[in-house]
């Protein structure tokens, strides 16, 4: 009996163990990735800027300092601050999902293969992500942001600490990854540029420092940056291929046409000669450069999306300009008594356009041009509001209390920040709660 019993469960083990041998891996889809090389990760990190460039966080931020006009349905809401935090869950998703979670995994992945370039480049690509979101909301997740497993619900670190987290990442990046060329690295097929990485380190570096008031640093990151002729500019490359088009092109021509223009704006009337905001002199002729960007149809003054116009499908968008770099070297110089460097980088940013456009429409400015050093910071802001589309435009605007006097379709103060997302506030518990477009973040406080 006893002989019989133990059969019986051998015989039992043996139908289970065979149960299980056809069950094993059933749930193993061999067509899901279970890693990614690192060469395709990090290009993802860059390829991921251009959400935050030229996509949705820049048609608001330009709107909202009134470069652009929100003309047709919900965007002539946007356009008069009738948002809702529930509209910036795809923005922050850009900030975080998109780009800072993928750039911390290029990081370990470089780190663990002992690959200085890689690592520079996702250390750089993470500072990038990090001081814009910050800029953009404030206090927000960082170092807790890039481990869900271990922190599911991330602490929100100061705006001023991520900053300076992220300053630091572009100094370690640039340490790492050295000299070595943006352009045809073998890491990078987004970016167009004669600049190194280390030289766009720098730039970016200018532009969160010059966001503070660091206006010392500021400068000497932008000279450091090397940033001496327009090539430098390190542009997000487009083409007439689908999905590869400028994305203000996209979003205008294919998307939602009439959405976005320059109808009634601050930017277009400061380009125009016969309005009450026009800078038009001898040595200042903008009717090209409006041109260049736009065109009036009776109905609207649309983007210019056509063959040749900036926004074009195939026209290339700075992800860092040279006009950039020089106007930031220009106003950090006038704010730190060198009138010369400042007159000088600016009459660089102008020239600029006389390159891009190839006409005579810019003569050099000189001291005598200026009433005072606030007469001259001012011309360098209003150049920049004309010449840089987007984010840095809008931390200006914030930053200077609106020094150019910008129309901001009514308010008496610029809004100060984007909403928390409404996917903050439903799954993390430190969400700090509602706080409104009004309040000052704290580096503006």
């Amino acid at each position: 009996m006893k002989n019989l019993l133990l059969l019986a469960l051998a015989g039992l083990l043996v139908g289970a163990t065979s149960c299980e041998s056809v069950v094993e891996d059933l749930n193993k889809d061999p067509n899901n990735f279970t890693d990614i090389s690192t060469t395709l990760i990090v290009n993802h990190t860059i390829l991921n800027t251009v959400t935050v460039a030229e996509a949705e966080s820049a048609r608001n931020a330009g709107m909202w300092v009134d470069q652009f006009t929100g003309s047709d349905r919900q965007y002539i809401t946007l356009d008069n601050y009738g948002i809702v935090n529930a509209d910036f869950d795809a923005p922050w998703a850009d900030f975080y999902r998109g780009g800072l979670s993928q750039a911390e995994i290029g990081i370990q992945k470089a780190t663990e293969e002992n690959a200085p370039s890689f690592l520079g480049i996702s250390q750089i690509m993470k500072g990038y992500y990090a001081a814009e979101a910050a800029l953009q909301f404030g206090d927000v997740p960082f170092s807790q942001a890039a481990d869900a497993v271990q922190f599911p619900d991330p602490v929100y670190d100061g705006q001023r600490e991520v900053i300076n987290q992220a300053i630091a990442l572009l100094d370690e990046g640039a340490a790492n990854v050295g000299s070595l060329a943006i352009t045809g690295s073998g890491t990078n097929n987004v970016l167009n540029t004669s600049s190194s990485w280390d030289q766009l380190a720098n730039a970016l570096k200018a532009r969160y420092l010059l966001s503070v008031r660091d206006y010392a640093g500021a400068l000497d990151a932008a000279q450091d940056a090397g940033f001496d002729a327009a090539s430098n500019s390190v542009d997000i490359i487009h083409t007439t291929s689908n999905f590869a088009e400028n994305l203000f092109y996209q979003f205008e021509a294919e998307q939602r046409t009439d959405y976005l223009t320059f109808t009634g704006s601050f930017l277009i009337d400061v380009l125009s000669d016969t309005t009450d905001v026009s800078r038009t002199t001898d040595k200042t002729n903008d009717s090209n450069r409006r041109s260049f960007f736009s065109y009036d149809d009776g109905e609207f003054v649309r983007l210019n999306t056509n063959i040749g116009g900036f926004f074009a499908a195939d026209m290339n968008f700075p992800l860092v300009g040279y006009p950039e770099v020089q106007l930031i070297i220009a106003e950090s110089a006038a704010r730190t008594g060198d009138e010369e460097l400042a007159i000088s980088s600016l009459n660089n940013a102008r020239n600029y356009w006389d390159g891009v456009m190839g006409t005579d429409d810019y003569a050099d400015l000189d001291e005598d041009d200026f009433d005072d050093e606030d007469d001259l910071i001012n011309a360098i802001l209003l150049e920049k509001f004309v010449s840089v589309f987007g984010l840095p435009t809008f931390h200006d605007v914030v930053r200077t209390d609106n020094a150019i006097g910008t129309y901001l379709d009514g308010r008496d103060a610029p809004l100060q920040r984007f909403l928390y997302p409404s996917t903050e506030a439903s799954s993390n518990s430190n969400y700090p709660g509602l706080i409104g477009l009004d309040v000052p973040t704290p580096i503006n406080n």
